[in-house]
């Protein structure tokens, strides 16, 4: 991964998408993600808010601390969400691959970094099958 990561606001849900890029392209090609209505997401991994560094820095106060920290923890699961999905979109490339922000929700729990494969329902029709 060789491109400059653009890191979310924090403040909402946010994604990247992982193609081949169409045709017989064989590199990633890394895209902001627009959800399909007729597309599903399969979750494969989350990670935690977790893992960032703060050491050798000075700050004027607690909040400040924090703030870096979190700051630091986020911009680090990112980063290995992203490393995550390539490693599986090369296993793989002919899946796509999204990675998002999922903000704190009392439904569904802590923010948290997510790595999903996408879905694309078959119709009948692309099955071969006729309703009747």
């Amino acid at each position: 991964m060789k491109r400059k990561i653009k890191f979310p606001d924090w403040t909402s849900w946010a994604g990247v998408t992982i193609t081949r890029g169409g045709g017989d392209r064989v590199r990633a090609v890394w895209s902001e993600y627009a959800q399909d209505p007729a597309e599903w997401l399969s979750l494969r991994a989350t990670l935690e808010i977790a893992g960032g560094s703060v050491l050798f820095q000075a700050f004027d106060s607690k909040e400040a601390e924090d703030a870096a920290r979190l700051e630091a923890n986020r911009r680090a699961a990112w980063r290995n969400a992203l490393v995550f999905a390539e490693q599986l979109w090369r296993a793989a490339p002919h899946h796509e691959y999204v990675v998002a922000f999922r903000p704190e929700n009392p439904n569904v729990g802590p923010e948290a970094v997510c790595v999903y494969r996408r879905l694309f329902p078959v119709s009948a029709a692309e099955c071969g099958r006729h309703g009747g």
